[in-house]
């Protein structure tokens, strides 16, 4: 097959006056990191921005475990030759309480300013929707700006960046001659086993949790690259001596956030209370921020614990981390929700199997005004349909537009719901009693797969 047949062949629409939607190549690498780089900006940001650059040409590598140059999609002016917008699929399987799900991630989503307002960025949606279906992916979740990917059919509906920080004088000192309980070594692929179990515990506590199987680990350690925004640092933290044990595992930036240093993931094994291996952290932080910032000319101040809104060490030593980061969210679409909620049931089950209504058998219609959801219980057993009310006022309960999905991920409660919107409702004894056991609100810290 000749080069010009496979290059029409990669051609997905004719988008008019000389664009055209594409698939990428693995020779598009350079452009497609280099447009990026150049318009995916921040307020006062200029290009290029390096730690995107090295991200995208990481993906464009052809050696990420789970992502291959067909996953981006190129809008090409034909005229010049140049990508005038461009967003990648990132397919990854998440967990709901333990359930595996196949979940697509549209990601790096840009238009060149010349460009805009002109449906470019809806029309590779629609395809990178299409490519999403056929995979299987029951749920797409995007991280943005305020709004704007409510256009495509998401609602903002699961927990983002919470977190919460320490000022350097809250760092606990040694007394004078004392011995550092634990050091701090630099993890390897060795490692990664311990790497995986610590990971397991961490999104244990999550009702929503990405899975990352050793491939991906191994990347993240040895393969990503140096200037990549994705690239972090990994310490093992370990008992002294020749023979040390391991006994917990902290990653964090290679660099400072403004004058945060932030971690991503601090877990400690079974058996070792997080009393004892704080402290040694705190100061590791302590001194690694104070490194960053003598070698690359910044000022550190902050250690930010980039955690969920709940985790055990914000319990060990809450007046050491006054700070409280409340959480942003990530942008949530369940195109079919009666599929992805008979697909969750058996962690609905467990929930209600572990309730005071364990047992219940009866019918809950929960209604989306235009659509919703029937839910036929059975001494336990849940089965899920989709049901059409035929009137405003029908169900056990309601809620407008998509701000079921708020319920759904653990990001809202029944309670805040009603709160907040006026026309969200339960209006019986069985919907009020019920949802807060199938829906309760419930923390997630979501380690995505990019």
């Amino acid at each position: 097959m000749s080069e010009d047949t496979l290059a029409e062949r990669d051609i997905l629409h004719n988008l008019g006056d000389g664009l055209v939607l594409r698939k990428a190549r693995s020779e598009d690498g350079a452009a497609v990191a280099d447009f990026h780089a150049n318009t995916l900006l921040d307020i006062g940001e200029t290009g290029p921005l390096e730690r995107l650059h090295a991200w995208i040409l990481d993906l464009m590598s052809g050696e990420h475990p789970t992502f291959s140059p067909g996953d981006f999609t190129i809008v090409e002016d034909t005229t010049t030759g140049k990508i005038v917008s461009s967003m990648a699929l990132i397919s990854q399987t998440w967990t709901y309480e333990g359930v595996p799900f196949k979940f697509g991630q549209p990601d790096v989503v840009s238009t060149d300013p010349a460009y805009r307002r002109r449906g470019l960025v809806r029309a590779q949606f629609n395809e990178v929707h299409k490519w999403s279906s056929e995979r299987g992916e029951l749920v797409q979740g995007i991280t943005g700006i305020p709004w704007y990917y409510r256009q495509f059919g998401y609602e903002m509906a699961l927990s983002l960046d919470a977190n919460r920080v320490g000022f350097r004088p809250h760092v606990p000192r040694l007394k004078e001659g004392e011995p550092e309980p634990y050091i701090f070594r630099r993890a390897t692929t060795d490692d990664v086993p311990f790497i995986m179990e610590m990971y397991r515990q961490a999104t244990s506590r999550s009702v929503i949790a990405a899975l990352r199987d050793e491939a991906l680990w191994r990347f993240d350690i040895e393969r990503r690259s140096e200037t990549s925004g994705l690239r972090r640092e990994w310490r093992v933290i370990e008992t002294p001596g020749p023979q040390g044990n391991p006994v917990g595992l902290v990653i964090h930036g290679r660099k400072l956030w403004g004058a945060a240093l932030g971690v991503r993931l601090y877990e400690v094994r079974p058996g070792v209370p997080f009393l004892a291996v704080t402290p040694s952290v705190m100061r590791y932080l302590d001194t690694t921020g104070e490194t960053y910032a003598k070698r690359d000319g910044g000022d550190f101040a902050v250690m930010s614990f980039n955690l969920g809104e709940t985790h055990p060490v914000y319990d060990t030593i809450p007046d050491r981390l006054p700070g409280v980061g409340r959480p942003y969210a990530w942008f949530i679409r369940a195109p079919d929700l009666s599929a992805f909620v008979r697909h969750i049931a058996p962690a609905l089950e467990q929930r209600l199997a572990a309730s005071a209504q364990s047992g219940y058998s009866g019918d809950l219609k929960v209604s989306f005004y235009r659509s919703g959801l029937h839910f036929r219980v059975h001494e336990g057993s849940i089965a899920v349909e989709g049901w059409k009310p035929d009137r405003v006022e029908a169900g056990d309960a309601a809620f407008p537009d998509l701000t079921f999905l708020q319920l759904l991920f653990g990001y809202r409660s029944l309670a805040e719901l009603q709160h907040a919107f006026p026309d969200c409702s339960a209006t019986t004894d069985d919907a009020r009693a019920l949802l807060p056991i199938l829906f309760p609100k419930k923390d997630s810290d979501v380690w995505s797969g990019g």
